[in-house]
């Protein structure tokens, strides 16, 4: 009787451990995906960022500027597509975001962001980035 009692505890235990220890696998993967490492703006960008035609900006109170103004596209992307950005889902949601920017080739949308978003994804908030958007949404006319 007792022979049969410790075989069942020593299977109940071992189910138990490799149950735990795949949980535990399954974690380590998720965490993998998420990588915290700095990559520049313009590896968001679906293609070539230069080819950006259009953007199209909301600011907070709902008003929207468009430009096709190609100088200023070129000039704003080239100060904003180094930037390192940082997505971080465990960042806490914001509210209140100064401004939304899509950018647009022939008119298809091709990459949206805000200062703590980046296609959606959460980030963590890139100071110069507001910066940038601040300046060209006082650019367009």
């Amino acid at each position: 009787m007792m022979k049969k009692y410790s075989l069942y505890t020593l299977i109940c235990a071992s189910l138990l451990i490799l149950i735990l220890s795949s949980c535990q696998i399954s974690n380590q993967s998720d965490q993998v995906e998420v990588s915290k490492e700095p990559k520049e703006l313009e590896t968001f960008y679906p293609g070539d960022i230069t080819q950006v035609d259009s953007i199209r900006m909301m600011s907070s109170d709902g008003t929207k500027k468009t430009t096709t103004d190609q100088a200023l596209i070129k000039e704003w992307i080239e100060k904003v597509r180094h930037l390192k950005i940082v997505i971080d889902p465990d960042q806490e949601d914001t509210t209140g975001v100064l401004f939304y920017v899509t950018m647009f080739e022939q008119g298809k949308k091709m990459l949206n962001m805000t200062p703590t978003t980046m296609n959606n994804q959460r980030m963590e908030p890139q100071s110069e980035l507001a910066d940038r958007m601040t300046e060209l949404y006082d650019a367009i006319k």
